[in-house]
């Protein structure tokens, strides 16, 4: 009974242990980390951060349960040597583990992307909140959140590492008044500059399309990286305004019957 006991509060006292090494190794990593976080402000280390933490985490753990069950008596060299004989065993059995693990270190040293990056894979897009050492997860804008194999992650598309393009199309009526277009697109490109997130002048690139209902001009807009979708919705409600201010007309789809008499 006495040895039962010992063993217990023995283990309980390896698995505080077990804990607090835990955290202050976290601690130190990140006290390590943030300078250079503070000073380069790059993702990179947030992304290295997590990984470095998610591997120290795994080998304390494996440390203190063969601590413990040595604790109860069990051989643990004679464990370790007969992981040896099923070695080809277990590695058959958790191969898809090792791909991600591999996968997932190969999306860190490559640079694919990293925390915080807005990317998107398949057809899935959204902002990436953490890479692990199995799995990648990706928060949509609406909310949702995919959790990815690191080994899935084949072909990615990542809309942060440079600037994104807004490319806004709108369409006037073919009888507007040619001088009251030309004050619109002025005014508009005029009040588009003062966006914050713009990384150069908002370009007019002139008539993109002669359709049957109306004439479809498109405006280029070089933003800072993810902010597209923010540049287009902004943009909409510059021209929505100015075309009330100029009285230029924005069409809308129109039927017309020609009875036959």
């Amino acid at each position: 009974m006495e040895t039962f006991l010992e063993r217990i509060i023995a283990s309980a006292i390896i698995i505080v242990v077990a804990i607090v090494i835990c955290i202050v190794a976290k601690r130190i990593i990140n006290g390590i980390f943030n300078k250079s976080i503070k000073k380069t402000k790059h993702k990179k280390s947030i992304t290295i951060i997590k990984v470095i933490n998610n591997i120290i985490r795994t080998i304390i753990l494996i440390l203190a349960v063969l601590t413990i069950i040595s604790v109860w008596g069990v051989d643990t060299k004679a464990l370790i040597a007969s992981l040896g004989i099923v070695g080809l065993v277990a590695g058959l059995a958790v191969q898809d583990t090792l791909k991600d693990v591999i996968a997932g270190a190969a999306i860190i040293f490559e640079d694919e992307f990293d925390v915080g990056d807005n990317i998107q894979i398949g057809t899935f897009r959204g902002d990436v909140i953490d890479i692990g050492l199995q799995n990648t997860t990706v928060r949509a804008y609406t909310g949702e959140i995919k959790i990815i194999a690191n080994r899935n992650i084949n072909e990615v598309i990542n809309y942060s590492r440079y600037s994104s393009i807004a490319l806004i199309d709108f369409e006037v009526a073919y009888d507007s008044d040619p001088d009251k277009i030309k004050e619109l697109l002025d005014n508009i490109c005029k009040r588009m500059n003062e966006f914050a997130y713009l990384v150069s002048d908002v370009q007019l690139l002139g008539i993109q399309e002669l359709n049957q209902d109306a004439v479809v001009y498109r405006i280029y807009a070089d933003c800072k990286p993810g902010m597209d979708f923010a540049c287009k919705r902004d943009a909409w409600q510059v021209i929505l305004t100015e075309c009330k201010k100029t009285g230029v007309e924005i069409p809308f789809k129109q039927v017309v019957i020609h009875n036959a008499e």
